[in-house]
This record gives C-alpha cells, sequence and structure tokens, in this order.
C-alpha cells in the first residue's frame, strides 16, 4: 500500500512540475470589452482617444499626431464624431485632409474587437488601432 501512495506522490509531483513549468511568463492580455472608450494607437503612432462628450456624442480627437502631422492635423482636434449601432459597432464620420490642410469628412464605421479597433474609411494607419487605454 506504501508503495501505491509512494507512486501517486511522485506522478502527482511530476505532473504539478510540468503543470507549472508550462505557464506563460508573460500572460497574454485579451478582451471581450466592444466598447471604443479610451485611447488607441495606429501603426504610424497616432493615437486617438475616443470619449462621450457633454452632449453624450462619441468624439475622438488626436492625443498623438504621428503621421498626421504632414496633413496639418493638430493635437486634441476632433476627427471623429460616432454613435453606437449595436454592441461593438459604431457608424459616423472621419476627418480627412490633403496635404494642403482643407477637411473633408467621410462617413465611417468602426468595429471594436477586444483590444483591435477596426476603420472603414481611415487610411492605412487607422484600418486598425491597437487598445493603449481604456478610460
Amino acid at each position: 500500500m506504501k508503495a501505491k501512495k509512494f507512486k501517486f506522490i511522485v506522478l502527482l509531483s511530476l505532473s504539478l512540475g510540468i503543470w507549472a513549468g508550462c505557464k506563460s511568463v508573460n500572460p497574454i492580455v485579451t478582451s471581450t470589452n466592444p466598447d471604443i472608450i479610451g485611447s488607441w494607437e495606429g501603426c504610424d503612432g497616432r493615437v486617438v482617444t475616443f470619449y462621450t462628450n457633454e452632449n453624450g456624442e462619441i468624439e475622438g480627437s488626436y492625443s498623438k499626431l504621428g503621421g498626421l502631422g504632414r496633413y496639418k492635423f493638430t493635437l486634441d482636434e476632433v476627427g471623429f464624431h460616432l454613435s453606437q449601432q449595436n454592441r461593438g459597432t459604431y457608424v459616423g464620420q472621419v476627418k480627412w485632409r490633403s496635404t494642403l490642410g482643407k477637411e473633408t469628412w467621410k462617413d465611417e464605421t468602426i468595429i471594436v474587437e477586444g483590444n483591435v479597433l477596426k476603420t472603414s474609411s481611415s487610411d492605412d494607419c487607422s484600418k486598425e488601432l491597437t487598445r493603449v487605454e481604456h478610460l
């Protein structure tokens, strides 16, 4: 009987040792939160911060310009006007500027999937943004 207990303890110890050895040192952060409110970064270093304004509308302003400086965008400039269509989906408009600074607004649809925000009408560095901060 003692031999069976000993084998069990040895097997249990080995199993726990293997399990503990397989744990990730850097855990992967995942989120299923479809909320757009917070800051999101594009591939060129631009950061858009989405918030609810005093009228209850969702706006996005640029807290870092990245490559948008060449189009004469400025810090804290509002570049998005949105409303929530359903869970994780937002519709509205995004501001575009020419290299001369002339602005136009285009229709925009945004899908938030966890820590990734995908846009329909933005330029290449805003097609997919990564969550930097959740407010």
